[in-house]
């Protein structure tokens, strides 16, 4: 066992005395050096052996006293982990030993902290000051205390932040006090609320401790980015720790991306790629304007610049507009130059493309076509009935050879004729003129310019309803009065005329019976006037009339087709009569309209 050295050899007697008192190393080795120095005595020590021996001289005119040892009771051992308990003073409440030293541990399961609450006052000897010399409660981290005598300084509940603390209690050889009690219980340990203004948390509590679960939801505009995958939502455990799992997700603000670009159009470089963030988009005026996306019909809008914005869906929406980046799409039926010719088509005026940017030109057989998209010609299907891959030119005035080999031309990807249309093993021999319409679709989509747009498909509305005198515009590089083909574009503007004209000119065909030609209400009988008319080389090409809603544009209300005679009335398909046909093949196959 270990001793101390009791108070009394801090007494000397009346004469010089020496006593050697030999102190082992262990507990109160301190204690007892401090209190070598007696009053009116001095001390010197040395160690011998793995000993300290301590001599203790007494000053005239004192004598050393007797003097004893006192046991040192060790109640240290105890180990606490129930999430509830008290602990107390050695034979509480009965007064606690002397000259004592407890230890008590409380182990808590991980998450859990420490919670203290003195049930009774502190009752112990020696004054109530910060060092406590004397009897004292204490803890070795120094989570508390120390206290002694009868105050109690600090709170009367602690929270000590840990799920382990040790008390200590010691005491001296003196006294009688009734002592203390403690009563320790396990706090769930807190997790901090972060709550953000771009969250919500659920279920929302004021204070979140160990084992809760939360469901952090993302506001609108913002994602939890985890790798590639964004969600809007994900869960969090508060752990033994103190903290969240998953504290590296944070809800920031979704990301949209650098827009596309649009063909035939312009997006200017967003400041920012965020949420909120604005860009602008532009069509190439004045031959392309925004689709309005809405169920495959277009609007020439007002305002050609358009702002979009990075939405919570991480697309670049315009509201007014469609959920995504717009497409631009042709303006049609709108001439760069107005045709102001009067002649006859047949060895008449001349034209310039720009009057006519619609007008294609087909080399084999020698005809023409209309366009009426960036993926599709609109022409007779007598043209491409023995010919699924004709060659096509745009742009060009003149259909000379040096003078094609700088337009643009257009390569077929399929031929659609009208199933209406029926086909001959005699094709100069035919006298049935009915469902003449054919599609042809581009492999490529044709870039539009001043001398390349598309005319206007007509209405089915009555207001697209020819009547008699109706003028309409023709153009082709068909026979003139001098030439049976012409290399210079020619145009000509040619009045509706009855159905009963046309009938009643006679047919010059020698292969064909005049009486067995068929006349039906899918043809427009055009022409008449002073010799004007289309003829042979100009089939397929568009009878182009003004639009009804819109003077600026035009539409193509026929195609030329056949005539009794050139120089006459010529007959040309009606194409109001198959718009349907028209917009069905075109989705169908799966090109813009």
């Amino acid at each position: 066992p270990e001793y101390f050295l009791h108070d009394d050899m801090k007494n000397c007697g009346g004469e010089l005395g020496v006593k050697r008192v030999a102190c082992s190393l262990g507990f109160g080795m301190a204690e007892a050096l401090e209190r070598a120095f007696l009053n009116g005595g001095l001390s010197v020590s040395e160690r011998r052996n793995h000993r300290i021996v301590q001599e203790f001289l007494c000053l005239m005119p004192y004598l050393i006293l007797p003097f004893t040892f006192s046991l040192l009771v060790n109640c240290s051992g105890d180990v606490f982990t129930a999430l509830i308990g008290e602990i107390a003073s050695p034979n509480y409440p009965k007064p606690y030993p002397e000259n004592s030293r407890c230890e008590y541990q409380i182990r808590l399961e991980e998450g859990f902290q420490v919670g203290l609450a003195l049930l009774l006052k502190l009752e112990c000897s020696g004054a109530s000051t910060a060092h406590c010399s004397l009897d004292l409660l204490d803890s070795r981290d120094q989570q508390f205390g120390p206290y002694c005598g009868r105050g109690f300084p600090g709170p009367l509940n602690i929270e000590t932040k840990s799920n382990a603390l040790d008390i200590i209690f010691q005491t001296d050889l003196t006294g009688q006090n009734k002592g203390w009690k403690l009563r320790y219980h396990g706090d769930p340990m807190p997790c901090p609320k972060e709550e953000t203004p771009t969250s919500v948390w659920e279920p929302a509590k004021a204070k979140y401790v160990f084992r809760d679960v939360v469901r952090i939801t993302c506001l609108d505009g913002f994602e939890v980015v985890e790798g590639r995958v964004g969600a809007t939502s994900f869960h969090s455990t508060c752990q033994s720790n103190g903290k969240w799992s998953n504290s590296k997700l944070k809800c920031q603000p979704v990301d949209c991306g650098i827009p596309e670009s649009i063909e035939n159009g312009k997006v200017e470089d967003p400041e920012s790629t965020l949420f909120g963030s604005v860009t602008r988009c532009t069509c190439e005026e004045p031959y392309y304007y925004m689709e309005n996306g809405g169920n495959g019909r277009f609007l020439l809008l007002e305002k050609r610049e358009r702002q979009y914005h990075c939405a919570s869906n991480g697309s670049w929406v315009n509201e007014a507009l469609s959920p995504e980046l717009p497409k631009c799409v042709p303006v049609c039926g709108v001439p760069r130059e107005p045709f102001e010719g009067k002649q006859r088509i047949i060895g008449g005026s001349d034209a310039d493309i720009k009057n006519f940017p619609w007008q294609v030109f087909f080399d084999n057989p020698w005809a023409g076509g209309a366009l009426i998209d960036e993926y599709w010609v609109l022409t007779a299907a007598h043209v491409v009935e023995g010919n699924q891959e004709p060659t096509m030119y745009v742009g060009s005035t003149s259909v000379q050879t040096s003078r094609l080999a700088k337009s643009k031309m257009l390569t077929s990807e399929h031929v659609f004729i009208h199933p209406g249309w029926k086909l001959l093993e005699v094709p100069e021999a035919r006298t049935n003129f009915d469902n003449d319409i054919a599609l042809v679709q581009l492999k490529d989509p044709v870039k539009m310019g001043p001398t390349v747009a598309p005319i206007c498909l007509p209405g089915t509305s009555s207001d697209y309803n020819l009547m008699d005198g109706d003028l309409g515009l023709i153009a082709g590089w068909g026979r003139t009065e001098k030439r049976d083909r012409a290399l210079r574009l020619k145009a000509a503007r040619l009045p509706v005329a009855p159905l009963r004209k046309c009938r009643e000119v006679k047919v010059e065909n020698p292969k064909a019976d005049a009486g067995a030609y068929v006349f039906t209400p899918n043809m427009i009988c055009a022409g008449g006037e002073k010799g004007m008319d289309s003829c042979k080389g100009d089939s397929g090409g568009a009878f182009a009339v003004q639009d009804p809603n819109d003077k600026t544009k035009f539409y193509v209300a026929g195609l030329v087709s056949w005539g009794p005679q050139c120089g006459t009335y010529g007959l040309y398909t009606r194409v109001q009569n198959y718009v349907d046909w028209i917009m069905k093949t075109m989705q169908k196959n799966n090109t813009p309209q």
